[in-house]
């Protein structure tokens, strides 16, 4: 069994479009392999690649697709600094320094005129997706106002000095430095996403090692994202790393923090990702309590059924268009995977894992 393997997502489904927090997912690496491909390609080199590593005690992160999240999309070896990533998923403008790009191409393993023979096909599919997310996308942005709407109702009634002393002594409590002059690094990521099968977490998984976890508890506009920002803030000025995750439906939202150097998380615990203590050192931070006006959803409850009720209307209907999106996809990936050479697949991704565990012991031997 492999030592820790984090799951989590780097791109999403957003209300503002297809969000992409790649560049600080891989930034620090010493080399970064992207693969170049096809529809079902590079998911089945990325899955065969990570099945092998998980098996051998190393430190592993499987990033996967927001779309269809049993699908990887990226794969970062920690202890090797190592990072893979799907072509679809890199922009080439992107050039982190100090970091050699290596760049695979799958493509070879395809027949050509298999492909050709189907080209009008591939390019209907292909503008059918496309319209499909932008639907998908649109309607997540109509979604997102009616949770305005939602949120208001407690935006007006919350007391936000309670909420700053929150944060305050927070920090105070648990932010406590392990090191003097140090500089504290953030990384960003997604902790979930709006997939084809609707709202996909690893909250459990990302948090499960960790010795005091946080379930943060409210309502829609109850100041969760603000502490929580408020929070890394004070943790990065103190030099402790930390683990930033955004809200897979508002990018600008935050939804967890992970403080690695002090087994230490904090995040919002409400639907989608409710979860709920299950072990010592977990415990409830309930914001509604502390910081709403005692009666609020009582004097709101008829107007918050309606809102949450189109609401939740309106994001089925959000995730509808997703789901239709993968269903063309699948279509589209038979077409590519009917082409595909499969011995010449494994020849490739048999090739790759050699030349790559032969990376990692000559970067773990030079480190010892």
């Amino acid at each position: 069994m492999a030592e820790q393997v984090k799951h989590y997502f780097a791109r999403g489904n957003t209300a503002e479009g297809l969000h992409s927090l790649v560049e600080s997912v891989y930034q620090g690496l010493s080399t970064i392999y992207v693969v170049q491909g096809y529809p079902g390609g590079t998911a089945t080199v990325l899955g065969r690649l990570a099945s092998a590593w998980t098996l051998r005690g190393w430190n592993i992160e499987l990033i996967h697709q927001p779309l269809e999240s049993n699908l990887l999309e990226g794969i970062i070896l920690e202890d090797a600094q190592l990072g893979l990533v799907d072509g679809d998923a890199w922009s080439e403008e992107l050039n982190p320094e100090g970091t050699e790009i290596r760049y695979i191409d799958i493509r070879e393993t395809l027949d050509t005129e298999k492909v050709a023979e189907n080209s009008e096909t591939i390019t209907t599919l292909e503008s059918e997706i496309s319209n499909l997310y932008g639907k998908a996308y649109e309607t997540f942005l109509r979604t997102l106002r009616i949770h305005d709407e939602w949120e208001k109702f407690y935006i007006d009634n919350l007391d936000r000095e309670v909420m700053n002393q929150l944060a305050e002594e927070w920090g105070d409590d648990y932010l406590i430095p392990q090191l003097e002059e140090k500089v504290g690094k953030e990384i960003h990521r997604f902790l979930g996403a709006a997939t084809s099968s609707g709202a996909v977490d690893f909250v459990p998984n990302l948090t499960d090692k960790l010795q005091t976890r946080i379930f943060v508890k409210g309502r829609p506009g109850s100041g969760k994202s603000t502490l929580f920002k408020k929070i890394a803030n004070a943790a990065l000025d103190r030099g402790i790393d930390t683990e930033i995750y955004h809200c897979g439906f508002d990018p600008h939202s935050l939804d967890m923090l992970i403080f690695p150097e002090l087994s230490l998380a904090i995040f919002d615990s409400t639907a989608p990702h409710e979860h709920y203590p299950v072990r010592e050192g977990d415990s409830i931070l309930d914001v509604y309590e502390l910081a709403i006006t005692e009666g609020t959803d009582e004097k709101y409850t008829k107007e918050v059924a309606e809102v949450k009720a189109r609401y939740t209307s309106s994001m089925k209907e959000s995730t509808a268009f997703l789901t239709e999106a993968k269903r063309v996809k699948d279509e589209l990936r038979g077409i590519y995977l009917d082409a595909v050479d499969e011995e010449a697949l494994l020849q490739r991704t048999e090739s790759l894992l050699n030349e790559i565990d032969t990376l990692v012991s000559e970067i773990t031997s030079a480190a010892h």
